[in-house]
């Protein structure tokens, strides 16, 4: 009988407690496909609101609240150049976990 291999528990992984609690929030915030696509449309650029909510075909009341809920877990940060608002990921572990998916997608359906 041929046995399937068990992964580890992740407490032999060595991810950290804080870590992990850091990573649920992200993955709770971004369960939502728009979410994902602002997150992976802003990359590692800065894009105004209008340039994103044009890209995302979305209404703009709809693409500010995805935003500020973002921003508000840490997920993205903003700055104000007169009237508008710029947005950028804020921190590096949102574009890892968007190479992940990537890498994962080509993998499942090549």
């Amino acid at each position: 009988m041929a046995m399937t291999p068990v992964s580890p528990p992740l407490d032999s992984m060595g991810l950290d407690s804080h870590f992990l609690e850091e990573v649920a929030v992200i993955i709770k915030v971004l369960g939502h496909p728009d979410r994902i696509r602002i997150v992976e449309y802003i990359g590692v650029s800065e894009l105004n609101v209008s340039d994103i909510q044009k890209h995302i075909s979305l209404t703009q009341p709809v693409t500010s609240q995805h935003l500020r809920l973002m921003k508000d877990r840490g997920i993205l940060k903003s700055r104000r150049d007169g009237t508008c608002v710029y947005y950028s990921l804020a921190t590096p572990l949102v574009h890892k976990m968007l190479a992940c998916l990537a890498e994962t997608q080509r993998q499942m359906y090549e």
